[in-house]
């Protein structure tokens, strides 16, 4: 009989107990280790060296699976990042001007007038004049929604000659050009210059008759999208390029950033992609490395005896039998986590990448084969970062890795801020608007408080009790209405009845107007509740430029809501009113 590994068991149930590891004589096992030779270190090796081949496929088409009819596009190389392309909603919209945001308009008709200056000033003059071109702080908005912002646009821009950018761009898909009054004996040049101008402002703005991207799923708040690659390179390992294109798909993208993580390998192959064959940027390397020991905050002793800082009490952590998760932790960190090391392998961004094979070298001078793409097609060890196709494992290409066009992007204070929650003792959701959009496009508060909740006083000083249709809610709060249609639950956007005013109150915002014609998914909002955000970003390529645009991002929220909202109901006459 031989032993590979002797370890003590507890003969509780207790977690705690069993990291503890309490002894009569610590010191004689520690003599008894260095009598059997365990602290000589001869039955295993230390990495001290990486031989690793890599090979890489950039993404060359982008396919937007929203709610609208899906769009493909091919990818540029050193392209926009994949963030970008995904969240990018549109902000000028020519088949209505007065739903563009004045900001955005005027300095759409700024960069205009600049343009075509270094090509004819007198035609720039001409622009200024036209009265068709000329900016009027016209907006679909309700009044409640301007914020103080809006009102010195107002008040600066009434009467000036400012040229509103949207409104050139709508007289351009009416007529097909500028007058013939405002090009004069330049119209060729200048035709060349408006098409730069608009092929700008649509990179910058994005031109559309609707704000929300291509990706958007409007009934659930999200993102869908897929990215398509050539097939990687052979690279040696019998994994050939007859895999067909490598084909990933978050379809529940939220908005934080396009990672591994959030994506599926796409299994069956889709017509849209079956076409890409191998480009130029494929690759293959190989790299010599030196693995370093990977660590993290409060990691044990990497030996069983060794005494931990005061950082980590292992002794101290509790749970029982059905604590999987924490077991499952308690273990990793104690008894497998000194066997990983990092050992980083640079491949160009925007662009999925494959391990092809690993060879480990130890202080005893062997040399391991760690693993191989074609071997590992039909086995489960070393498969821990991968994407798997969507519902299950199948042939997804080997250590499949996003690796997204920018780095972390800067946002801005959200211009559009919307909270979505459950309200159990009223039977429905809100949605409560913390921030919408002003005619100028800046956030405009919507503040709100307990006293909103407060019934207001009857007209009579001695009546007791009050009879009341409805209590009061705050303005910003609307209802979200269950509805049943033939393919699920929907939570529809109602209008609430004001008894105070007796008027009918909507949402002031965007985000809440596009729910109006099907809803929300009722399993879209948790318990929790979601919170969505419309705000504008900026990141950094590598390449060193630079890119803005304007997405919306989903993240969880701080539990239900409690309207105390009640009908036919009679409260006590609230006097201090």
């Amino acid at each position: 009989m031989s032993w590979a590994r002797i370890e003590p068991h507890c003969a509780t149930t207790a977690v705690d107990e069993g990291l503890a590891a309490a002894v009569a004589d610590p010191l004689w096992f520690l003599l008894r280790q260095w009598q059997l030779g365990e602290l000589t270190g001869d039955d295993g090796g230390t990495p001290v060296s990486l031989d690793v081949q890599a090979s890489w496929s950039p993404f060359a088409r982008f396919r937007a699976a929203g709610s609208g009819p899906a769009t493909t596009v091919d990818l540029a190389e050193d392209g926009e990042p994949v963030e970008r392309l995904v969240e990018r909603q549109n902000t000028l919209t020519p088949d209505d001007p007065a739903r563009t945001p004045w900001a955005a308009a005027v300095r759409a008709g700024r960069a205009l007038l600049d343009r075509v200056a270094e090509a004819d000033p007198a035609a720039a003059e001409r622009i200024r004049d036209y009265p068709a071109f000329a900016f009027t702080p016209e907006t679909t908005r309700p009044a409640e929604a301007a914020g103080p912002d809006d009102d010195l646009y107002r008040t600066l821009l009434t009467g000036s000659r400012t040229v509103d950018g949207v409104r050139v761009l709508a007289y351009l898909d009416q007529h097909g050009g500028l007058p013939p009054e405002v090009t004069g004996d330049s119209g060729a040049d200048l035709a060349e210059v408006v098409a730069r101008w608009r092929t700008a402002m649509d990179a910058e703005w994005g031109i559309g008759a609707v704000a929300a991207p291509d990706s958007w799923i409007g009934d659930r708040l999200e993102y869908s999208f897929a990215l398509a690659a050539p097939p990687l390179p052979d690279g040696g390992t019998g994994v050939a390029e007859s895999t067909g294109p490598v084909v990933l798909a978050g379809s529940e993208y939220d908005g934080s950033g396009v990672s591994w993580a959030q994506v599926d390998a796409v299994d069956p192959m889709p017509d849209w992609a079956a076409d890409l064959t191998g480009g130029p940027g494929t690759g293959t390397r190989i790299v010599s490395l030196l693995p370093a020991p990977l660590s993290y905050p409060s990691m044990p002793a990497d030996r069983f005896w060794e005494f931990e800082d005061r950082r980590v009490s292992l002794g101290r952590v509790g749970g029982g039998p059905t604590d999987l998760v924490k077991i499952l932790a308690v273990d990793f960190a104690t008894v497998f986590s000194p066997d990983w090391y990092l050992a980083p392998v640079e491949v160009p961004v925007g662009a999925v990448a494959r391990v092809d094979w690993v060879v480990v070298r130890d202080t005893f001078g062997f040399a391991t084969l760690a693993g191989t793409a074609a071997g590992e097609q039909t086995s489960r060890f070393g498969r821990q970062y991968r994407a798997e196709p969507d519902g299950g494992a199948g042939s997804a290409p080997a250590d499949s890795a996003v690796r997204p066009g920018g780095r972390a992007s800067l946002t801005a204070a959200p211009s559009e801020d919307v909270c979505f929650q459950r309200d159990e003792g009223a039977n429905l959701a809100w949605a409560v608007e913390q921030a919408v959009p002003g005619p100028s496009g800046r956030p405009v508060t919507r503040d709100w408080s307990l006293a909103d909740f407060e019934p207001p006083p009857a007209n009579s000083a001695d009546a007791e009790l009050v009879w009341r249709l409805s209590t009061p809610v705050p303005r910003s709060w609307t209802p979200l209405v269950a509805t049943q249609p033939d393919d699920g639950r929907f939570l529809l956007p109602a209008r609430m009845f004001d008894t105070a005013t007796d008027e009918l109150r909507s949402a002031l915002g965007d985000l809440v107007a596009e729910l109006r014609g099907r809803g929300i998914r009722d399993e879209e909002i948790p318990p929790e509740g979601i919170r969505v955000r419309v705000q504008d970003q900026l990141c950094r390529t590598p390449d060193g430029r630079t890119w803005v645009w304007r997405g919306r991002q989903k993240d969880l929220w701080r539990g239900e809501a409690s309207s105390g909202l009640r009908f036919d109901d009679t409260t006590p006459n609230n006097r201090n009113s």
